[in-house]
């Protein structure tokens, strides 16, 4: 009988710190970030682009074409639209060209981004998202 309750004891323990470890893991695991865009945040901003790159991004979910714009007070990351959607439509966005972009700005990695609503070039404007920020693609 001694046995039995000493048994059911260190069960009871083992039981209690399970549960204090999965808690513990709950609060210590971070939360996934959410990247949508918000038409509070929209802003433009003039630049020319220093660089282009497509790669798996959150933002768009899969593998997606991305530049950076500098101008006079800085350089930022702009977060386009999947790749495949930029080949589809042949917008060919490239190192050097002047654009405006009109994005809602997020942290992504620690730093400001844009998520881009639109990317004027010249003449040309590619569209990304609509009115409300939904995406096109």
């Amino acid at each position: 009988m001694k046995f039995t309750r000493v048994l059911l004891g260190i069960f009871a323990l083992l039981l209690s710190g399970a549960a204090i470890t999965l808690v513990s893991q709950e609060k210590n695991s971070p939360k996934p970030v959410s990247y949508t865009y918000a038409p509070t945040s929209e802003q433009t901003m003039h630049g020319w682009v220093v660089e282009t790159k497509d790669f798996e991004c959150p933002v768009t979910g899969t593998v997606g074409s991305h530049i950076t714009v500098k101008n006079e007070t800085g350089s930022i990351e702009v977060h386009l639209a999947p790749a495949s959607f930029m080949k589809q439509y042949e917008i060919n966005i490239r190192k050097g060209d002047n654009v405006t972009v009109v994005g809602s700005k997020i942290t992504f990695e620690g730093k400001s981004a844009l998520i881009a609503k639109s990317v004027a070039i010249g003449h040309d404007t590619y569209n990304f998202r609509d009115q409300s920020g939904k995406p096109l693609w």
